[in-house]
This record gives structure tokens, C-alpha cells and sequence, in this order.
């Protein structure tokens, strides 16, 4: 049996993959790896002068929890796992809470998963919950490109430490990738410590 680096060497398209996952994962590079992607090899090998096969699965990455390094379970990876009927149920409230103060700018959330994506929607309601107003150039109100998106939900995060939030397991590129589990822990958070205010 070789070893992975003669396997890389020798140009082995699994070991090479399994190389490059490692690395967006060790550097934790700002892109979103697809969960739960295996393939299957077939094994041959020879015995007694007779080629003998076998299939064998191998798994290239797992959860993207798993494969960031953040394996702590939470209420959310539990209610995703066995209750996803509840989920609308923390959707809507999550919503309700974020609309309160984002209608104040006239401003309306329908969609979770994708309208704080961007970041504009976190910075502004996070001037909403502390009572100030973000200049606008500290931000891109329209931002264009993905770097662009990271930095607001990054500002957004230093907001939240300002407010006297811990800061967010998530990372910001996870909100930008559409991450749901993360984008619903950020606003919980927001939600849970802000919840009483007007």
C-alpha cells in the first residue's frame, strides 16, 4: 500500500482531493464544501496470480461543522436533526423579532436565508437594537462582490461585540454562503439578548 504522499505523487485523484479538502479546511478557506461526498474505488488486487476486486466507499468530507473544526452540538444542530417541523416555528419568530426594528427603515425580512447574506441587513439592525446610526461608509450598502458581503457581515460581528455580544461561533463567509444554521445563531443571539427592546 503506498502512502498518501506517494499517492499525490503519482497523481491518484482521491488522495489529491483529500489533499485539497484538507486544505479548505485547515485554512478555512471562504468557500462552502458540499456535505456528505463519498466515492466509490475499486480495489484490485492480485493473489496467487488471479486479479481480485473490491469496491470500497471512502468519504471526502462530512458536516460542515465537522470539517470546520466547530464539532459542539447545539439546539439548532438538534432541531434540524430531529425536529425540522419546528423549524418554520423559530423562522417566523426569528422574523417577527427582525421586522420590529428593520420596519422602523421601512425595510422588510421574508427571507432568512438569503437577505442577510449580504451583510447591509445585520449592520443596519444592528444600529437599530444599540440606538445609532452606522455611517454609511463604513459599509458597502450594495455590495457587489463576495469580499464585499464578508466584510459587512464582519463589521456586523465587531458591532456585536461593541453591544457587549460574545462573538459569533459562525464564520462570516458561512453567512455570505447562505449557511442556514449559522444565520439563524446569529439573529438568536440577537434575539435572545435584545428581545425586550423597543
Amino acid at each position: 500500500m503506498i502512502d498518501g504522499r506517494d499517492a499525490i505523487h503519482s497523481k491518484n485523484l482521491v488522495a489529491i482531493v483529500y489533499l485539497l479538502v484538507a486544505l479548505a479546511m485547515h485554512f478555512q478557506a471562504p468557500i462552502r464544501l458540499p456535505e456528505h461526498v463519498s466515492v466509490q474505488l475499486v480495489v484490485v488486487k492480485k493473489r496467487e496470480g488471479i486479479l481480485q476486486t473490491a469496491v470500497v466507499t471512502k468519504e471526502l468530507t462530512s458536516t460542515t461543522e465537522m470539517m470546520m473544526g466547530r464539532f459542539e452540538r447545539d439546539a439548532f444542530d438538534t432541531l434540524l436533526d430531529h425536529a425540522p417541523d419546528k423549524l418554520n416555528v423559530v423562522k417566523t419568530s426569528l422574523i417577527t423579532f427582525v421586522n420590529k426594528h428593520l420596519n422602523k427603515l421601512n425595510l422588510e425580512v421574508t427571507e432568512l436565508e438569503s437577505q442577510f447574506a449580504d451583510g447591509v441587513y445585520l449592520i443596519l439592525l444592528m444600529g437599530l437594537l444599540e440606538g445609532y446610526f452606522v455611517p454609511l461608509y463604513n459599509f458597502f450598502l450594495t455590495p457587489e462582490s463576495f469580499e464585499q458581503k464578508v466584510h459587512n457581515v464582519a463589521f456586523a460581528f465587531e458591532l456585536m461585540q461593541d453591544g457587549g455580544l460574545k462573538k459569533p461561533k459562525a464564520r462570516p463567509e458561512d453567512i455570505v454562503n447562505l449557511n442556514l444554521k449559522s444565520t439563524l445563531r446569529v439573529l438568536y443571539n440577537l434575539f435572545t439578548n435584545y428581545k425586550n427592546s423597543d
